[in-house]
């Protein structure tokens, strides 16, 4: 972008007049007092670029016919009807700029006759000029308030702006600019699973795509799957019958999925000398508050950015849930799976609870006792301790006693449990991570005190959220800027 000599030398004044202003300023500046020295050339600089920034968009916009059409999408003839201001909240402040502003004249047709233009709206080309037709915000604040919306409340957020820049914008503003680009992000996500599962699997990836996907090989790569329940408005989905009996908002599963490269850490494995048991890399996610069926797609896809396809070995981590190891045999046939031992040690206490509420002490001894048992693999013993308790009856609504679910969880995933086997690979047994990733990319954010949600909300905020934590922020933001 260039500037003529009239813009240059007013842009010169203005520095000249700002830094005269910061002079007189300094010098009411207490020797020693670095926070108001450190004010006071902020706002000066700050000051500065506004004016700048409003000198260089004013003559733009005296010059917009330059790039002003002389028909719409339509076709309509585009007629200047005046000048108009606009009032854009910037990094550096708000700024003020006057505007050509048209309308439809006419219809373009053969005979030149004017027809109706019901549905043809008013066009300022110096705002599509300049993308500026989303919001009343420009891009930089756009994408500073995005970025700290995806980790604080509308309201923290608001306050924070103002705190660190000459701007105010309202919880609500914020709330309006984060929902298209979320949705912008949503779109992207759902574009790139698309684009997978055209694909078919790697035998009809192109020879560029095959060459995208090659890299160094992956020893292993974990991804790890669990679900977390999230509140939403009460009548924003459709409800069960039980729900509509009952006052209040209601709650919806939300699936988190993780995938990282897991490499040997410093840490030796106890069972086999010379292997390292792997710590986790950075983490990338997908989260949905969808099906099963639907939300498979999306974790694949985020393997594959994980490099999945260069990977030697893929471990899944799950709590046991029927969904996770269905979608796992469908998504990652071969790979190894695991329940996470933290989750598997709660169902043991959870039967300890049930069996021993009078009785503390050997409650606690029991459930150390079968804990150990399961730490060891030793699967088959757990199961057995579990029937052998003192029969309970089935909780109200019920069919099937707290031992005989439990019994049959562990039965189920015998398999998935050998945790000696695991530990002599250097595998990492994920315990507790599952449940942090929904505590990390969900609850953290979307479950603070008093919160609760639009399914639209919440799809959105998760989505700037999850592209924030998995560093992608910036690429798919690029993507929606440029697409402004």
């Amino acid at each position: 972008m260039k500037t003529n000599e009239e813009a240059k030398r007013h842009l010169l004044a203005l520095a000249e007049k700002a830094i005269e202003q910061l002079v007189e300023q300094l010098e009411e500046v207490k020797e020693g007092d670095l926070q108001h020295l450190e004010q006071a050339i902020l706002q000066s600089v700050m000051e500065l670029g506004r004016q700048g920034m409003e000198t260089i968009l004013a003559r733009s916009a005296r010059a917009d016919k330059r790039f002003a059409p002389e028909e719409d999408r339509r076709g309509h003839r585009l007629r200047l009807v005046g000048y108009r201001e606009r009032h854009v909240v910037t990094l550096m402040g708000r700024l003020t700029i006057t505007r050509g502003y048209y309308h439809c004249e006419e219809s373009k047709s053969q005979n030149k006759q004017k027809q109706p233009m019901s549905g043809c709206p008013g066009i300022a080309p110096f705002d599509q000029h300049w993308g500026l037709t989303r919001s009343q915000t420009s891009p930089g604040v756009q994408r500073v308030v995005a970025k700290l919306a995806a980790r604080l409340t509308y309201e923290e957020v608001a306050e924070t702006v103002e705190d660190v820049l000459p701007v105010r914008i309202s919880a609500r503003q914020v709330g309006e600019v984060i929902q298209p680009i979320g949705e912008a992000f949503l779109s992207q996500e759902d574009q790139h699973v698309m684009q997978i599962l055209e694909q078919g699997g790697e035998k009809h990836l192109s020879k560029e795509q095959k060459q995208e996907e090659q890299g160094p090989s992956i020893r292993r790569l974990y991804v790890e799957l669990d679900g977390v329940m999230a509140r939403l408005r009460r009548g924003s989905v459709p409800m069960e019958a039980q729900e509509s009996e009952r006052e209040g908002d209601v709650y919806r599963e939300v699936k988190v999925g993780a995938a990282f490269v897991g490499e040997p850490g410093p840490e030796r494995s106890e069972l086999v000398p010379g292997v390292f048991v792997d710590v986790p890399g950075p983490k990338w996610y997908v989260v949905r508050r969808t099906t099963a069926e639907d939300f498979g797609p999306r974790l694949y896809a985020l393997a594959r950015q994980t490099g999945v396809l260069r990977a030697q070995q893929v471990v899944i981590l799950g709590d046991g849930a029927k969904w996770i190891w269905k979608l796992a045999e469908e998504q990652f046939p071969g790979a190894v799976q695991i329940v996470d031992e933290y989750h598997a040690r709660e169902h043991v206490w959870e039967v300890a609870r049930a069996a021993f509420a009078a009785e503390p002490d050997g409650r606690d001894s029991w459930a150390h006792q079968v804990i150990d048992w399961l730490s060891h693999g030793r699967v088959s013993e757990v199961i057995a301790a579990i029937e052998k308790l003192p029969p309970l009856a089935p909780a109200p609504g019920k069919t099937k006693s707290i031992q005989q679910t439990e019994a049959e969880y562990f039965r189920t995933n015998q398999q998935r449990m050998r945790y000696p086997v695991f530990r002599a690979q250097g595998m990492h047994l994920g315990s507790g991570i599952a449940e942090a990733a929904c505590k990390t990319v969900v609850s953290t954010r979307a479950k603070r005190s008093g919160m609760r949600w639009t399914p639209e909300g919440l799809a959105t905020i998760l989505a700037v959220r999850t592209a924030l934590l998995s560093q992608q922020f910036e690429q798919r933001w690029l993507a929606y800027y440029k697409g402004a």
